[in-house]
């Protein structure tokens, strides 16, 4: 069993960071180069072990860590992994009045007391395990399995923060079943760090030189954090469509810590109704709002206004990049680009910003409307499958066209190393150096 449920709610998730802060025990890089104890590097790094220098941030972390403790009224002992914990275990044990067990990754040899398990126990006692951070969850298969095989029964695994990096996975496998219970996420921490501009989330003038904007189509915030917090310093945009419709606006909030989003919704509607979607939508600053040109003057125009006091852009979907000639002739009665040069009129007219149109239309409209924002969908690296496009150029070709923005989705997101793959685009095929 899993939960979701954080033990700390959102005021006390930013006082928790603040504090966090105050006592030295975050360490942060707008790089995102601290290296990690099993690989990789990370942005945030969070040291529990550096509370045993203040005894005030000692007894800080025990009354933090007492409240979920005593919510579990059903257990009697408490289970330390040494290290992470280990200094302030101790004052958790007295501020609780919860007795404490030590589970050893290896057994001292030589020692008295040369068990992986420390402190008195009875067969059948319920049990919490507590830790600092939990990752990708294997360093606590072995705690787990330990206190099952001595006769306990572990009621949770309590941790202050969750990285979300795959430990429901890593638990499935090893068949580790309790629930696991956080103070709060990583991604609650980074975002309090970049919202009060504590951190960066990433260099202005490089967020200002990348063009690329990745779709994030068909995937789960699960699937989307790990991806967008390795993209976060390489200033690409975020577009997001289908997963807005499931998580709502505050979506826009929580993608805003990893780059500039894209709320790609297509609005299609009577003019209220767009506006007053515009104005809901304001409130989240998202960098760029998509409408369908074929909506009416008078919708776009309700759009417009609705954002004029804030930044955010309305983007005016021409044809979308799908259609081949036959396709449009049916649909519209018009080639792509007589269709796409009659929206497009109606949408300057109306004073959106940009227009989205394929690869094949954008040459022709930069010659039109020199000063509007193109952005292009349909954009590939030479042999690379086209999917589901059927108008389609190279991020080359594209940009020499007249394109502002190129979208790109699966040829970046399927690929073994995503940010390697953004650095080689623009690089190797559009000459920007970040």
């Amino acid at each position: 069993m899993v939960g979701k449920e954080h033990w700390l709610c959102g005021f006390e998730q930013s006082a928790l960071c603040e504090e966090l802060l105050r006592f030295g025990l975050v360490k942060f890089s707008n790089q995102r180069d601290l290296p990690l104890k099993k690989g990789g590097t990370t942005d945030i790094y969070l040291n529990l072990r550096d509370a045993r220098s203040n005894p005030d941030a000692m007894r800080f972390l025990a009354k933090i860590f007492s409240s979920p403790l005593r919510a579990l009224h059903h257990v009697k002992r408490f289970i330390e992994v040494p290290e992470a914990v280990s200094c302030i275990a101790g004052v958790i044990s007295v501020e609780t009045n919860i007795p404490i067990i030590t589970i050893r990754d290896q057994e001292k040899e030589g020692r008295f007391t040369k068990g992986k398990m420390i402190g008195a126990y009875k067969h059948g006692e319920r049990v919490v395990i507590i830790d600092d951070v939990i990752t990708d969850g294997a360093s606590k298969i072995t705690p787990y399995r330990v206190a099952r095989e001595n006769g306990l029964k572990v009621s949770a695994l309590l941790v202050l923060v969750d990285r979300e990096q795959g430990w429901e996975k890593t638990f499935r496998e090893h068949d580790v079943n309790t629930m696991v219970w956080s103070g709060m996420t990583l991604h609650r921490l980074r975002r309090h760090l970049i919202e009060n501009s504590i951190m960066l989330r990433c260099d202005s003038k490089v967020e200002k030189k990348n063009p690329l904007i990745i779709a994030l189509d068909g995937m789960p915030w699960s699937y989307v954090l790990p991806i967008v917090d390795e993209l976060r310093t390489t200033g690409t945009i975020l577009k997001v469509n289908d997963l807005l419709f499931k998580e709502g606006f505050e979506l826009i909030r929580e993608l805003s810590v990893y780059g500039r989003v894209m709320a790609d919704l297509k609005l299609h509607d009577i003019p209220n109704t767009v506006a007053n979607t515009c104005i809901a939508l304001a409130q989240y600053n998202p960098w760029a709002v998509t409408i369908h040109s074929s909506g009416s003057k008078e919708m776009m125009e309700a759009a417009v206004n609705a954002l004029r006091t804030s930044d955010t852009k309305v983007l005016a979907v021409t044809v979308l990049t799908s259609f081949d000639e036959k396709t449009c002739e049916g649909v519209y009665g018009r080639k792509p680009w007589d269709q796409v040069k009659t929206l497009a009129q109606i949408a300057h007219e109306a004073g959106v910003h940009g227009l989205v149109c394929s690869p094949e239309e954008v040459e022709g409209l930069r010659k039109i409307y020199p000063n509007m924002l193109l952005v292009t969908p349909g954009v590939r690296s030479e042999n690379i499958a086209h999917g589901d496009q059927a108008r389609v150029a190279t991020p080359k070709v594209a940009t020499e066209r007249g394109a502002n923005y190129l979208v790109m989705g699966r040829q970046i997101l399927r690929s073994p190393n995503p940010v390697a793959e953004v650095h080689r685009v623009l690089r190797e095929e559009l000459r920007v150096a970040l």
